[in-house]
């Protein structure tokens, strides 16, 4: 395969459209659940329908993550950087940990103390351990926050994305995909035969295969490519949209790892047929200013949603004199703003501090320079050189430097 990996590469400010459009996907999907249980079927008006596949969000997000921590490996010759996976995941820990942690203290407070008497069983010693180590997909327990699972997901990845690209070294990318292809696949068939062939199918295993195809992506980049990579995106897109229309959502979530591959498919291959300056009205649409804003606290709002759009319906929504589609729509209409809003002071207070400090030693050289910028300076005009260190912690576009538009690592 033919591709052209520039050693430096440009910031990708799409990536950060295709991060706001899914996480707002999520959030939409959560109220259309909220007013309209009964999931998988469609209890609701069939406008309304696509909002009930707010799982396939997810699935862009694994291929969004597998495109961007692959964008760096890809001009090192597919490799990690200085410190190898002791370094790569000690920074996808601080990236991600200290963040869901938070997160998940929020939703604690919320569903098993503010609304107490109607979703404390969400809330137990257990499922707080449990959840605090990532393994909510594997061991049963309450469920403080129903949106969590997925970050436990991708954070069983990261441990595979080492051996990932020494595959990807040493035989290339096709055969990288065909083997994890057909590992996921034979398992998945054989899961009830297997020794805790269960637990395997927890893992949501096609997310691997969704990971390595964002991989793939990241270095297609070659003109040839990306017009049948754009072409590939369309086909493949519209096709799971006959899916739904022409099967219903009942077969079609009751097949989701398969469902799951094809979008992923499509979605890596719109993202090398953008990298690769192709789609250029889905770059356009994607690059749109309040999108690319959004996108920078996208993880945010993923983390934070389920609780605030909880509140909401709970002291407000569930009040109101309508119902049906117009109770969905004033939902959506109030909802939407008041998520973006509370997940962007969230994003202010526990997300944009681990971004613009990227470690421990980082947090003290910060200190220190807040303490030198706090001494008195020296008489004006005397020529006293300024006080190596005074200038404030990094901004956060310094801390965002890799090309994906977000700090990943």
């Amino acid at each position: 395969m033919r591709s052209t990996i520039p050693a430096v590469a440009p910031r990708i400010d799409f990536l950060d459209g295709v991060r706001t459009v899914a996480a707002l996907f999520v959030v939409a999907h959560h109220c259309w659940l909220q007013v309209y249980p009964g999931y998988p079927a469609n209890t609701g008006p069939a406008w309304s329908g696509w909002m009930l596949y707010g799982h396939v969000a997810v699935s862009v997000f694994i291929v969004v993550s597998g495109f961007s921590l692959s964008l760096g490996p890809a001009r090192r010759g597919w490799s990690l950087s200085a410190g190898g996976a002791t370094e790569f995941l000690r920074r996808r820990a601080w990236r991600i940990l200290p963040t869901y942690w938070a997160a998940l203290a929020l939703s604690c407070v919320v569903y098993g103390l503010v609304t107490r008497s109607v979703t404390g069983a969400a809330v137990s010693p257990k499922a707080i351990v449990v959840h605090a180590l990532l393994l909510q997909n594997l061991v049963d327990s309450p469920k403080p926050n129903g949106a969590f699972w997925s970050i436990a997901v991708e954070w069983q990845i990261y441990f595979l994305f080492p051996a990932l690209l020494l595959l990807r070294r040493r035989c290339g990318v096709v055969p990288q995909l065909l083997t994890v292809l057909a590992v996921v696949v034979v398992g998945y068939y054989f899961a009830d035969l297997l020794p805790l062939g269960r637990k395997f199918l927890d893992l949501t295993p096609q997310y691997i295969v969704l990971f390595v195809l964002g991989s793939a992506a990241a270095q297609l980049l070659s003109h040839a490519a990306a017009r049948w990579a754009a072409a590939a995106a369309a086909v493949l897109g519209t096709a799971f949209i006959g899916l739904c229309l022409a099967l219903g959502p009942v077969p079609v979530t009751g097949a989701y790892f398969w469902v799951d591959m094809l979008v992923g498919l499509a979605t890596a291959c719109l993202l090398a047929a953008m990298h690769a300056g192709r789609a250029t009205l889905a770059r356009r649409v994607l690059s749109v200013p309040l999108l690319l804003w959004t996108g920078q606290f996208s993880y945010s709002i993923y983390l934070v949603h389920a609780p605030v759009i909880w509140l909401l319906w709970h002291f407000a929504v569930s009040t109101w004199s309508v119902s049906g589609p117009a109770l969905l729509l004033a939902y959506l209409a109030t909802a939407l703003p008041v998520v973006i809003a509370s997940s962007w002071v969230f994003f202010l207070v526990c997300e944009r501090p681990f971004l613009t400090h990227r470690s421990w030693d980082d947090w003290a050289r910060a200190l220190r320079r807040q303490r030198v910028g706090q001494q008195p300076a020296g008489p004006a005009g005397s020529g006293r050189p300024t006080a190596p260190g005074t200038r404030g912690p990094a901004s956060p576009a310094d801390a965002s430097a890799p090309a994906t538009g977000r700090a990943d690592g």
